[in-house]
């Protein structure tokens, strides 16, 4: 497995498990009547768990961390580089956020929908109506969240497995496979 692949997908396992725990903990405090459907710690082991399933599918689909070093290397960053890490970082966050807190939207909205007397179930909006008002609450903690850890997880776990940024063969000058910025510009 390639060094790159690797901190992308350890990345994604904390990011997206957090981003599991901050939906928990929203569904659960601003919809009480969550917990008469269901107890809090399956609300928490689910939203966790499929967040980190979805999160290593995407991992394994979409090359955030490709898309990052690129969108980085268009506004002229190069790791290690703080701007670097920043402009990375907002691929695989916004791309995960919108993608695992969509998913996780539906499935609680859905769920909980399931267990919802009949006789009560005329009474609320739709379930698009329900799911996207769900979805919208969770967008922006999720993001926040899963920004603020990309930018902290991503150059540690790049460190500990070795990886120093894109190749040089991959579009870069080669100063990159040795990690550093060019000659003469600043970090």
């Amino acid at each position: 497995m390639r060094k790159e692949r690797l901190v992308g997908l350890i990345v994604s396992f904390f990011v997206s498990a957090s981003m599991g725990l901050v939906s928990a903990v929203l569904v659960t405090t601003t919809n009480p009547d969550s917990l008469r459907a269901h107890s809090s710690a399956l609300i928490y082991a689910s939203n966790i768990i499929l967040s980190v399933i979805i999160g290593l599918v995407i991992a394994f689909i979409i090359p955030f961390g490709k898309i990052g070093a690129s969108l980085a290397r268009k506004a002229g960053a190069y790791p290690p580089s703080m701007k670097f890490i920043f402009i990375n970082a907002i691929p695989n966050s916004v791309g995960n956020t919108v993608i695992i807190s969509f998913i996780l939207s539906f499935v609680g909205v859905f769920t909980a929908r399931m267990k919802i007397p009949a006789e009560i179930l005329p009474t609320l909006p739709p379930l698009p109506v329900m799911w996207l008002g769900s979805w919208i609450k969770l967008l922006l903690p999720t993001l926040v969240i899963s920004y603020i850890l990309s930018v902290i997880l991503a150059p540690i776990v790049a460190r500990i497995v070795g990886f120093k940024g894109p190749e040089a063969g991959a579009g870069g000058p080669p100063h990159i496979a040795a990690g550093g910025p060019p000659p003469g510009r600043p970090s």
